[in-house]
Order: C-alpha cells, then sequence, then structure tokens
C-alpha cells in the first residue's frame, strides 16, 4: 500500500461467530443430555452414573470432562407410571397366554391404541373367555388414552413453557465447548435425543467444526432422525420407545439389544435401571464411547486469538532496526489522530531526542491482552494474542510497529522494494485483513516511514440474562472478532 501523506486502509469485516480460558485447544468432552420426565437432581445422577460407569479421566494424554445438558420436558411422570402400572398388571394377569404361544406383548399394545377387535385380542378372547373382559375394564379406565397422549408427547415435543430458555441455555453450553475447541461426545437418553440432534446441527456449523470432531450415542432414542455416523442402543423389553412404534404414534429404530423384563423398572426404560446396569448395554455404551475417542479429531482451530504478521523485505531489514511491536490503546473513542499524528501531546509516540525519532508510546495505565512474539525470523515478525478469555471489554486493542532507520537514503537512492506486508488473521487462520507500505515509495516522494497501527477487537455478543448463565455455569464467552482499520503514518 503506498501513500503521500497519512496511508490509511480501512477494511470492514462482517461479525464472525467463533468459539474461550486460554487460548490451548485439547481435551474432550462427554456431555449427557436427560430424557423425559426427569428432574434436575435425576439428570445430574444420570450424569455421575455415565461418568461412573465409562471410568475415563483422560485419553490419549487429553483431559476427559463430564457435563449436563438439561432439560425439563415438562412431561410429567403421570404417562409414565401409567404405562408401568398397565405393564405390570398386564404382565400378572396374561401369563397363561404365552404358554399357549400368544404374542400377548402385541396384544398390550393394540389395548393400547384402542383397538380391542383386533385380530389378535379377537383370537385371545376365542381361547380365554375372561380375555375380552379384561381388555373391556382396561379401556374404560381411560389408561390406554393416558399412554397414547405421553407417547405422542415423548415423539414429537421438545415444546415447554421454557424451550426457548433450555435452547438459549444449550447453545452457549455449545459455545463455550466449540470456543475451547473440545472433541466432543454427546450421550443422549429418552427424548434428551431429540435435544441432541438439535445441538449436533448446532456444532458441525461453527466455525473449525465438522462431523469429524463431534460423536453422538442415543440410548433409548425417541426420535426416528439420528446423527450421522452416530451409535444407538436401544432395549427390546422398552415400552416406551418400542411402544411408538408398535402403536403408529413414531417412527424409531429397531431394539438391538436383549435386555429381559426388570422388576426394577417394568417399563424397560430407566436410564440408570435398566441401561446402566445390564451387562450387554453397558458393553455397547462403553464399545460406543471407544469408537468416539478412535475417530475424533482436533477442530480446525489455531492456539491463539489473533496473529499478525509482519513481512520485512531484505532491503527494509538492512536499513531498519528490529521493530517495537506493542500495544498502545484500547480506546473507547476515536483513535486515528493518536496513530497519524506523532506531534500530538497525545499520540501514540513520543520523541527521543537524542536518537532524533520517534518511539511508540503506549497510553498511560494500559491493560493489554496477552501475546507472544516470535522474532526468530527478522524477516517475517510474529505477534500472537493468546488471551481467549475474559477480554475485559468490547473497545479495540490497538497494535503499534515502529522500525527506527538505520541507513537515510537520499530522495532517489531507497533501494527498490524496501517494504512491509502486515497480515492479520484470526484463530480459524481467516485473514481479516493485511496492508502494504512501501518506504522506497515513500522516499521517492519525501516521505518518511512511522510505522503501522491496527485493531484487534474481541467482542462480547451476548445479552446480559445470557452473560449471568455463563458466569454462573463457569462457561467460556465465545467472541466476534474483528480487524477493521490499518494505519500507516509517515512524516516528511
Amino acid at each position: 500500500m503506498n501513500k503521500l501523506t497519512s496511508a490509511l486502509l480501512f477494511l470492514t469485516i462482517f461479525p464472525a461467530h467463533v468459539s474461550a480460558n486460554s487460548c490451548d485447544i485439547e481435551g474432550y468432552t462427554i456431555s449427557f443430555f436427560n430424557g423425559v420426565a426427569t428432574s434436575k437432581d435425576a439428570a445430574v445422577e444420570g450424569r455421575k452414573k455415565i461418568e461412573s460407569t465409562l471410568g475415563i479421566k483422560q485419553f490419549n494424554g487429553e483431559p476427559v470432562e463430564y457435563q449436563l445438558f438439561y432439560n425439563d420436558s415438562y412431561i410429567e411422570s403421570n404417562g409414565l407410571n401409567v404405562l408401568a402400572d398397565f405393564a405390570e398388571t398386564f404382565d400378572q394377569r396374561t401369563q397363561e397366554l404365552g404358554q399357549k404361544q400368544f404374542d400377548r406383548w402385541e396384544a398390550f399394545w393394540e389395548i393400547v391404541s384402542g383397538r380391542q377387535d383386533s385380530s389378535i385380542i379377537q383370537k385371545i378372547s376365542a381361547t380365554f373367555s375372561w380375555f375380552k373382559g379384561f381388555v373391556s375394564d382396561l379401556l374404560s379406565q381411560g389408561m390406554n388414552t393416558m399412554i397414547r397422549e405421553f407417547l405422542q408427547l415423548l415423539s414429537t415435543s421438545i415444546d415447554s413453557p421454557d424451550t426457548e430458555k433450555t435452547q438459549m441455555q444449550h447453545k452457549l453450553i455449545n459455545d463455550s465447548n466449540t470456543w475451547k475447541g473440545k472433541k466432543l461426545i454427546y450421550i443422549a437418553h429418552s427424548q434428551g435425543n431429540l435435544w441432541v440432534n438439535q445441538s449436533y446441527k448446532y456444532v458441525v456449523s461453527q466455525l473449525g467444526y465438522d462431523a469429524d470432531n463431534i460423536h453422538v450415542v442415543h440410548i433409548a432414542p425417541a426420535s426416528p432422525t439420528l446423527t450421522p455416523d452416530s451409535d444407538y442402543i436401544l432395549s427390546t423389553s422398552d415400552l416406551v420407545i418400542n411402544g411408538l412404534q408398535l402403536t403408529g404414534i413414531g417412527s424409531v429404530p429397531v431394539p438391538n439389544t436383549v435386555i429381559a423384563p426388570s422388576t426394577a423398572d417394568i417399563a424397560g426404560h430407566g436410564l440408570i435401571e435398566i441401561y446402566l446396569t445390564h451387562p450387554d448395554s453397558i458393553n455397547k455404551i462403553k464399545k460406543s464411547v471407544g469408537r468416539a475417542f478412535d475417530s475424533l479429531t482436533k477442530p480446525d482451530m489455531e492456539e491463539h486469538l489473533f496473529e499478525v504478521t509482519y513481512q520485512y523485505t531484505p532491503s527494509f531489514v538492512e536499513s531498519h532496526a528490529e521493530p517495537e511491536i506493542k500495544f498502545v490503546d484500547n480506546p473507547s473513542g476515536d483513535w486515528f489522530e493518536k496513530a497519524m499524528y506523532p506531534h500530538y501531546d497525545d499520540s501514540y509516540f513520543e520523541y527521543d531526542s537524542a536518537a532524533y525519532n520517534y518511539k511508540l508510546k503506549p497510553v498511560a495505565g494500559l491493560k493489554y491482552l496477552s501475546h507472544q512474539r516470535d522474532k526468530k525470523d527478522r524477516e517475517n515478525q510474529t505477534f500472537t494474542v493468546v488471551q481467549c478469555s475474559n477480554i475485559p471489554n468490547d473497545d479495540p486493542f490497538i497494535l503499534g510497529e515502529k522500525s527506527e532507520a538505520l541507513i537515510w537514503y537520499g530522495y532517489d537512492e531507497q533501494p527498490d522494494n524496501t517494504k512491509v506486508i502486515v497480515t492479520v488473521r484470526d484463530r480459524y487462520g481467516r485473514k481479516l485483513q493485511s496492508g502494504e507500505q512501501s518506504v522506497s515509495e515513500l522516499r521517492r516522494k519525501g516521505w518518511r516511514y512511522q510505522g503501522i497501527f491496527l485493531d484487534l477487537k474481541a467482542k462480547n455478543p451476548y445479552s446480559q440474562k445470557e452473560k449471568s448463565f455463563i458466569e454462573k455455569q463457569n462457561l467460556e464467552t465465545r467472541y466476534e472478532l474483528h480487524s477493521n482499520s490499518i494505519l500507516l503514518p509517515t512524516a516528511s
């Protein structure tokens, strides 16, 4: 970039949704999405049981943490209790049907569906005279209607008085996970599978993430849709999920784990009572999680917030001292004049009378972002911001560069191609902006190189309500990253 006087490059970047603690990208997060009619305490117990069952604290030297995505379905447990009571009564009263090789559980679902004149019920009634009256009694109590209503809610609803609140909370947890660059294993039970499907879609839409960075394990899925390349575990005796299929209310995967009915949970649906107790289901869950660990890869992110590179040509290096590169300000207002006019009292320069030149002058009391500078290659200097959490404000941080001239050439003597190129990238490797200053052209026009100033801005995009949840849950903020302006001051 070449300018005679105050040289300005002004580029506008669209907000980028990006993902905060340190900028280190490592570790796995195993998250649990609870099922229907589950209190917060019960959901916490479910997460703890998953953690103790898996017993994995680290993998390949990286830490493994456990987390809860809670949802209150607002589907009362009455329907589930009625289903369990209904199944228990039916089981006790119809033991002898199995001895006659009738599929009594087929009859069970016909009753739940209200089809008392179906062929299977007629066949059983023809053999057992009491059965027709038994069916009539059950239907007269309205138990089948309550069960169907419960199953319909289970299969279709992630709608509740607090749906918007739950969606917000899940989004913020996902933002935190993806900002930290975690490799994700999401485990969902029952209706939690409807929620995990939403989270999966959100995660793979984030910068740096795709299907290689997240794996889902569906337990007793109440959804016909499973996430890509996922695993599922469904018991043959799970009356709740299999009931969705058998009543025609919803389509679900076929059972793939044989578990005998249990008195601990006659409905066969409990996470802890059934799926985290039976050896076959535990083995399948562990195998699925193991497959996830083996397949997940690191998200496409860098371990910094911003990277600023300065490329100096050989003739620039020969004629200039090693540059000063430092933060000079974190202004809430305009900063252009402070960068462009060294002689102003409040400028980012101070005059060194001994050297007859200007040096960078940060504002008093400046609290800058943590950073590192790579000086190994004189022609390619790299300045990286390594603070990805607790950004103090939404104002820009101004980064200054000043290279002191060691050789003064006449206006027409400066070697060709004496220049510097500056480039700003974010943690996803996206080039936010770049600028160029040719000292050769400046000198031919009677001007001197005075340095480079640019802005780095990490904006917190959340509402106060969202910020409160983030703080309460000890989550990380996902910042929007901007770099809008490069200023190239000159002097005569």
